[in-house]
């Protein structure tokens, strides 16, 4: 049981890919497998309140990296019209 596996996981409106390493994919196929239909709704919710939640973040993390590499370029490149600025009237 050597490498990371891929488990598919059914949420209520999408299914899930949990990557992961075999003794954690073992330990998700267990509960799953034993889960009553209520452990199995709860163990859903959860896990889609939690996979959610991780692409929220994943998301806000890409979007505040591009923020701050587009400043960092703005600094570095010359963008602006060259000479004084006109004075407001």
């Amino acid at each position: 049981m050597a490498g990371y596996r891929t488990i598919k996981v059914q949420l209520r409106n999408t299914e899930a890919s949990v990557y992961t390493s075999p003794k954690v994919a073992r330990a998700l196929e267990d509960i799953l497998e034993d889960a009553t239909l209520w452990d199995g709704i709860k163990i859903g919710q959860i896990m889609e309140a939690v996979y959610l939640q991780g692409a929220k973040d994943g998301a806000r993390r890409a979007f505040d990296e591009t923020d701050r590499s587009l400043a960092d370029v703005k600094k570095r490149v010359p963008h602006k019209k060259p000479g004084r600025p006109k004075g407001r009237k």
